[in-house]
């Protein structure tokens, strides 16, 4: 308890001056990465080649937890020959404890003086989540790699958006309410847990009653989230890609007005997942589905118009660079992502992106 009331203590405590530096004169506005892995940061890079982003007035700041267990200095040497990208790495090192996510804890001054310093923030794709932080026990297929990684998303997606944790908590969000915050797959699944929803924890088995490990085939290509070969024994270090595609369909107007694309499109995504969301967290919608509706596959805010997630992988490097092939079954032929996808699908893509920088330009 005195540990605790220590913490509570030290996090009221105002801190002077800023968090981070004071922007360069020649950047007006600054975009958070969480977990600025080097994929990441390719990413990030590709969609710069492609002029999917427009970098030239943003600083990027990627963020991250020094108990995370990813080595950040592999992405620190990355920047080093990627001066344009005009992007930092920011340790966060305030105590984050499992049991003190949903509330003011020791990390508090630092989310307020993130969010106050910053335009928007992108969660990206990863592993599972721990399930006690959603408050379920976890199941056997569900495996945590990185803690840590989890609770610092977890509680800053909580101080930006709140949730049903606390509804007398006041979200950052609600000073500024046209903050951008973006998460995809994992990302998504943060975001909702984070305000109060829950997962599917692992959707061959508790949707469709099936074993990834004994094979899919009895499944319709559209039921499947990820590349089942992969966690097939015989076929575990055949190289094969770990994720496949599949159709989404839209559920509401959201997507298909940010994206300007029909609302009874159904493009061909990427998938990689083997988790979802199951009961929303607090504020979000269903924007969109898997084509038989069984997951979710986009939510949107319906209090804070810039904030959305997505289940799917519209972020894959190998989309818009074009440098490696991937194989997806073990007879088939290895081909660029890109063509995997019909004209459609990839205008989606496209126009996807373009409208995350015109939010991003517009903040």
């Amino acid at each position: 308890m005195r540990i605790t009331t220590i913490l509570l203590f030290l996090c009221c405590i105002h801190i002077q001056g800023q968090l981070l530096e004071p922007l360069p004169d020649h950047l007006n506005k600054r975009l958070l990465l969480a977990h600025p892995t080097t994929s990441n940061i390719e990413v990030i890079e590709a969609l710069h080649q492609n002029e999917l982003i427009d970098i030239s007035s943003l600083q990027l700041i990627g963020i991250y937890h020094k108990d995370e267990q990813y080595d950040y200095s592999k992405s620190a040497l990355m920047l080093d020959s990627l001066k344009h990208l005009n992007m930092q790495l920011y340790e966060l090192s305030d105590t984050l404890l499992s049991d003190s996510l949903f509330c003011v804890n020791a990390s508090s001054t630092s989310f307020d003086q993130l969010f106050n310093e910053s335009e928007g923030i992108i969660f990206f794709g990863g592993p599972d989540i721990p399930a006690e932080i959603y408050n379920e026990e976890a199941h056997p297929r569900t495996k945590v790699t990185d803690p840590y990684r989890h609770y610092f998303e977890t509680s800053l997606i909580y101080h930006l958006l709140g949730g049903y944790q606390n509804n007398e908590y006041t979200p950052l969000l609600e000073s500024n309410p046209d903050y951008f915050v973006m998460g995809i797959c994992l990302g998504m699944q943060t975001m909702n847990i984070a305000t109060g929803g829950t997962l599917i924890q692992d959707i061959p088995l508790e949707v469709f009653e099936s074993d990834e490990t004994k094979g899919l085939k009895h499944l319709q290509t559209e039921e499947i989230h990820r590349n089942f070969y992969t966690k097939m024994p015989e076929y575990a270090n055949k190289g094969l890609s770990g994720s496949t595609f599949h159709h989404i369909i839209f559920k509401d107007y959201f997507f298909p007005a940010l994206t300007k694309v029909k609302p009874e499109s159904t493009p061909l995504v990427n998938s990689y997942h083997h988790q979802s969301v199951e009961k929303l967290g607090k504020g979000f919608v269903i924007g969109a589905t898997s084509s038989d509706e069984k997951v979710i596959e986009g939510m949107f805010h319906a209090h804070y118009p810039n904030v959305f997630g997505v289940q799917f992988h519209p972020e894959r490097s190998q989309f818009y660079l074009q440098t490696r092939k991937y194989k997806m079954e073990p007879d088939a032929e290895a081909k660029y992502l890109s063509e995997y996808l019909d004209d459609e699908s990839m205008d989606f893509h496209i126009r996807f992106w373009k409208a995350v920088n015109n939010i991003i330009q517009e903040l």
